[in-house]
């Protein structure tokens, strides 16, 4: 047949090959994610025998196995400090020995009253790892309450008890959770910041790629001066801004519709509307100096973004942390929009803002500077 000796024909295959590549890699993210050293604080507010316990089995719990590593990674913390350090996304959760935890732990016997053990969690930072970290708490406390369990009961060497007794005979530890920068009703389980700023992402790789193709359009048919062009450029600029208003707010306008718990419904516009005209300017950038090859890389960077925007890296393979997570301009977006959405922040969002605005500029630049590029003089029919 015809078609088997045309070339781009054998092309198709290879692109699909390629295509389902690109959209499998996240597998390698979200297959079997294995978490490791997840950061929680330790909070000592006792001293005494059964605190030297729990801190010597949380030593024993920091090793891990010899093939594995730890789950969690624990650093000593005041807690006059904890709140500031959850609110600058340090730690996923916190193990507090509290004060009096010691005494209480040697008379419950007595008193029949278990000793409490607290746990803190930072849930707006990623409920994904902040649920692993609380999960494992949970279960170190069991772990150790059971081990006491059994030593009191060894101890009372068939002694008759009470049934308030045997209640803290069975667990003579327990566990207090406490919630920080919680996640709201109605926001998609702490979902609602990504899905919110991936259409940022997407509005400006449409919204650049369109306008590239009509500046494009009238660059083949006039010759312009470089001063005509760099006012070209700035109507694109100008577009791009409505393009991102156009963007954000119609997020918001959806959000709003679909029920999401907003804080407030002008300022995520704001931010996601400042988002994407920061990353159509990134890809105006791009697509000046490359071409249309440049919305085919765009689209590689989307794809192999999306495994990464919503896990905590502790779950990722050392691949996707050192070459994939930090290359991804929508994971800024969205970190930006969880400062907003569960930690209580104004339009600037710290780091995730200075990104951004970081993006933005160097894509403003990069894009003036492509008057410079060199042009084709178009051929005239003599040629």
């Amino acid at each position: 047949m015809r078609l088997f000796k045309e070339k781009l024909a054998w092309a198709a295959p290879i692109a699909v090959i390629l295509i389902i590549a690109l959209f499998s890699v996240n597998l390698f993210a979200q297959g079997n994610p294995q978490v490791r050293n997840l950061p929680v604080a330790l909070i000592v507010n006792d001293e005494g025998e059964h605190v030297d316990t729990v801190k010597s089995a949380i030593e024993h719990m920091s090793k891990g196995t010899d093939d594995e590593e730890p789950m969690l990674a624990f650093t000593s913390e005041d807690e006059a400090d904890i709140e500031d350090l959850f609110k600058d996304k340090t730690y996923y959760a916190a193990l507090v020995i509290p004060e009096g935890y010691n005494n209480a732990l040697q008379n419950t016997l007595t008193d029949n009253t278990p000793a409490t053990l607290q746990v803190y969690i930072n849930q707006g930072y990623n409920m994904t790892g902040a649920n692993y970290a609380k999960t494992a708490l949970n279960g170190f406390i069991t772990q150790l309450s059971n081990q006491y369990s059994t030593n009191f009961i060894a101890q009372l060497n068939g002694q008759q008890i009470d049934a308030d007794q045997a209640a803290v005979l069975v667990n003579p530890i327990v566990s207090e959770e406490k919630v920080f920068n919680a996640i709201t009703a109605s926001t998609a389980n702490g979902s609602a910041p990504t899905l919110m700023a991936v259409p940022a992402w997407v509005g400006a790789l449409i919204g650049g790629f369109v306008l590239f193709l009509s500046t494009s359009g009238i660059l083949k048919k006039e010759m312009l001066t470089r001063k005509q062009t760099l006012r070209l450029m700035g109507g694109q600029v100008l577009f791009g801004i409505i393009i991102a208003l156009f963007s954000g707010f119609t997020v918001a306008t959806l959000g709003k519709v679909a029920g999401i718990n907003m804080p407030s419904y002008f300022l995520v516009g704001s931010f996601v509307s400042f988002a994407a005209f920061c990353f159509f300017l990134l890809v105006s950038a791009v697509t000046a100096w490359i071409g249309k090859p440049a919305i085919t890389l765009f689209m590689v960077v989307m794809l192999l973004g999306m495994g990464v925007l919503m896990t905590p890296k502790e779950m990722l393979p050392d691949f996707f942390v050192t070459f994939i997570r930090p290359w991804v301009p929508i994971r800024f977006a969205a970190d930006g929009l969880r400062e907003i959405f569960y930690f209580g922040s104004g339009f600037y969002t710290g780091g995730s803002f200075m990104t951004i605005l970081g993006i933005g500029l160097v894509g403003l630049v990069i894009y003036i500077l492509s008057i410079f590029k060199p042009v084709r003089a178009p051929k005239t029919d003599t040629e």
